[in-house]
């Protein structure tokens, strides 16, 4: 069974998730995001669109704005509340990102 969301507007992955070090990924359920780095002095935010298909979410960033990721895409998975991205931070661990309430 796959489940591909863009666009609905009963999306059960839409709302914000953080990591423990306070990096917000907002999902809307018109298929955009926008990922809210707060960890330094300054605020840095990244925007692109997802999809989710069998529970794997990939994230495209908007070419026409600034991305502090400096990634192209991001790739990963849905478990439970929490999404895991594949090392793209280069440090021998996955992102974890958790649902906020």
């Amino acid at each position: 069974m796959s489940i591909f969301i863009s666009g609905c507007d009963n999306d059960p992955y839409a709302g914000k998730y953080k990591t423990p070090n306070n990096v917000i990924l907002e999902l809307s359920s018109n298929g955009n995001c926008k990922i809210i780095n707060n960890f330094y002095k300054e605020v840095f935010y990244t925007y692109g669109r997802y999809t989710i298909n069998d529970n794997e979410i990939e994230i495209t960033f908007d070419k026409n704005k600034e991305n502090y990721l400096r990634v192209e895409y991001l790739k990963g998975k849905v478990k439970g509340s929490n999404i895991e991205f594949y090392n793209y931070l280069g440090q021998g661990k996955e992102c974890v990102y958790s649902k906020m309430g």
